[in-house]
């Protein structure tokens, strides 16, 4: 069977085929993923799929995410709708359709990949868990104890173009987030399952974006918010007393990103992995991540990371000029894939046994990492 990209005129049989696979309701991705599975958004040219006999019998996809990670500009590769017609499953498929969109991802240059899976499943792919996210639990009650007050607040299914532009400015300030249009804000305040409420008036403006699925024991989700802190937290409160919720789950990027009345108002908090990573360019990756406002490297030193049978590139810096290149030099730390993703991307600093005590120190002035996507730009 050879790889083929589908093109618009199949796209309901894509969408009947990913129902099928994952065993959703009819239009499920395109109501649940307006962004990237409405048809009008759907990006063929990055969707490749086996047939047999006309039929599509293996799938999946590249999502091109423009992302900003603390402040710095950086594309990164989803990966979704990975998914085989379970009568052909144990015949490669599947490992024929990803290593095709490794190549593809070299090609279109994207120095990493991410998506969500169980890491024994995509381990074998050079896949490993990595990133942070701070879950913060708020509750009805520690809001009150800081004096936090309700506050007239609006939902917003059918924006005017107005208030979505006042969404999209104050979004906007976020250091870690997507690229966004105004219209993909609109189908965020139309998806299923969500429900965006907004409040306030010039720099005292904020809007949340709240899971609106059943949840039995009072608790919310918090998938996004932005803009004035204290006036977030009034549209928490109201939202406490007119549905009753007692505690609220917020998402960040990093510690310091928390504001003081959530830390304050926070019951507890818990810190894990994001998502799962792969290196396409580790080269690219240590340019891209260099650019950060907290990258630090001594002057005078340089260090090696080297990922075993497929790339090595080097850090150096010298009369505080920075360049990083590929090739091998001085203080190598060598690893395999996963090996390496764990070491620039985990929750705390883990260097493979081993590791030479000068090469350690170096990697420990700027590892690790952090990557970081919100609720509302999972895939």
């Amino acid at each position: 069977m050879r790889i083929a990209r589908p093109d618009s005129s199949e796209y309901d049989n894509i969408q009947r085929f990913l129902e099928d696979v994952y065993g959703h309701a009819f239009n499920y991705f395109s109501s649940c993923y307006p962004r990237v599975w409405k048809k009008q958004y759907a990006d063929f040219t990055n969707i490749f799929v086996l047939k047999d006999r006309g039929k599509i019998v293996s799938l999946v996809r590249i999502f091109p995410l423009e992302t900003v990670q603390d402040g710095i500009n950086m594309n990164l590769a989803g990966i979704g709708a990975v998914s085989t017609d379970y009568r052909c499953r144990g015949k490669g498929y599947m490992t024929e359709l990803l290593h095709y969109s490794f190549k593809e991802m070299e090609r279109q240059e994207f120095p990493l990949s991410v998506l969500g899976g169980d890491r024994h499943r995509y381990g074998n792919f050079g896949y490993e868990n990595g990133g942070r996210v701070v879950d913060v639990t708020v509750s009805a009650r520690g809001l009150k104890n800081r004096g936090m007050k309700s506050v007239d607040t609006r939902r917003c299914g059918d924006c005017d173009r107005k208030n979505l532009a006042r969404m999209m400015k104050v979004y906007n300030s976020l250091r870690y987030r997507t690229e966004r249009t105004i219209d993909e804000f609109q189908e965020i305040c139309r998806r299923l399952g969500t429900a965006v409420y907004y409040a306030g008036e010039g720099d005292r403006f904020a809007y949340v974006a709240v899971n609106a699925t059943e949840i039995r024991d009072g608790s919310r989700r918090i998938l996004e918010f932005a803009g004035s802190d204290e006036t977030a937290m009034g549209i928490l409160m109201h939202l406490g007393e007119r549905f009753g919720f007692t505690s609220f789950s917020l998402s960040f990027p990093e510690f310091h990103e928390i504001p003081e009345d959530i830390l304050t108002s926070a019951s507890s908090w818990n810190v894990y992995s994001a998502m799962m990573i792969k290196i396409i360019s580790l080269k690219d990756t240590l340019r891209q991540f260099s650019k950060q406002r907290d990258f630090s490297f001594p002057d005078g030193e340089e260090i090696t990371l080297t990922i075993r049978n497929k790339e090595s590139a080097v850090i150096s810096k010298k009369s505080g000029v920075l360049r990083i290149h590929g090739g091998r030099g001085r203080n190598e730390a060598a690893m395999n894939e996963t090996e390496m993703v764990r070491l620039l991307f985990g929750i705390s600093f883990r260097a493979p046994a081993g590791t030479e005590k000068t090469t350690l120190q170096l990697l420990k002035t700027f590892l690790p990492f952090n990557l970081y996507l919100g609720h509302l730009d999972h895939i």
